[in-house]
């Protein structure tokens, strides 16, 4: 990704954060899901950023098969109660690779609390 374009998608990152504007977010979890290493990362980071307000955008790319475990693994990073609850929906109705991922990744949220609670 060049230089222009990490500035692009910094912009957009921070139109999502800012104004939680649909195109941005979307336009995010395409970067996130899709082109190169760098690309991905970055949207990724700006995603978990975010916080709750990406988890609806997140949900909806995975829901329709769109890079799931990718995106399940952007929505876990979140970690919110939000993003766990979208997790488990994901894993009831979601397609059966994120389901599988999603799986997993509450699975290791949860070894990640129990071991916080331990210590």
């Amino acid at each position: 990704m060049s230089t222009t374009g990490s500035a692009k998608l910094l912009a957009v990152g921070a139109a999502w954060r800012l104004t939680g504007a649909g195109p941005a977010g979307r336009r995010l979890v395409r970067a996130a899901r899709g082109g190169g290493e760098t690309e991905r990362s970055l949207a990724g980071m700006m995603l978990v950023q975010a916080g709750d307000r990406s988890v609806p955008v997140l949900v909806e790319a995975i829901m329709a098969g769109s890079g799931s475990a990718a995106l399940v693994t952007v929505l876990a990073s979140i970690g919110t109660d939000g993003a766990r609850n979208a997790l488990a929906r994901v894993c009831r109705t979601g397609p059966p690779s994120a389901a599988a991922a999603a799986a997993e990744a509450l699975r290791t949220l949860e070894e990640i609390r129990n071991h916080r609670e331990d210590s």
